[in-house]
Order: C-alpha cells, then structure tokens, then sequence
C-alpha cells in the first residue's frame, strides 16, 4: 500500500528538506509545499543573540569563565614555572 501525502504531511517535509528536488514526486502537485522548500532559511541563532559585548561579558563571568585577556596573560606568561619566591 503506497504512502499517501497529504498538504500538510508535504508542508511538513517541506520545512526540513534542503532543496525543492528532495522533496517526494507526490508532493509537487502542492504549490503551498513547494514554495516553503524553495524558501531561504537564515534563522540560525547564537548563544549571545540579542545581547551587547557587556551583557555577554557578564554572562561568560557569572559561569566562570575567563575573559579573552586573561587567557592571553595566562598562556604568554613565560616566567610563569621560574619565577623564585
């Protein structure tokens, strides 16, 4: 017994598909679905959407980590292993 597709079941695979030719022959008789395939998706999101370098700052240092400078002081420290006490 064949799958049937139906609008939304074609609409569905439409949003997930990466081109218009991955979609399944029963599903171009849709125009709706076809149309959502072809669409460009750039809804990608960062971590930091939406906050300025301040708030993202905050952010990093309310979870410990260390900022860009300090990583280079710690890493660039030649004297780090001989320094006398």
């Amino acid at each position: 017994m064949p799958e049937e597709y139906t609008l939304e079941k074609c609409q569905m695979l439409a949003e997930k598909v990466s081109k218009v030719s991955d979609l399944p022959s029963e599903c171009t008789r849709y125009p709706e679905a076809l149309k959502a395939a072809a669409a460009p998706r750039t809804t990608t999101k960062t971590a930091y959407d939406g906050m300025t370098g301040a708030q993202a700052a905050m952010a990093n240092k309310a979870k410990g980590r260390e900022s860009h400078a300090q990583i280079q002081r710690r890493l660039t420290n030649t004297r780090r292993f001989t320094k006398q006490a």
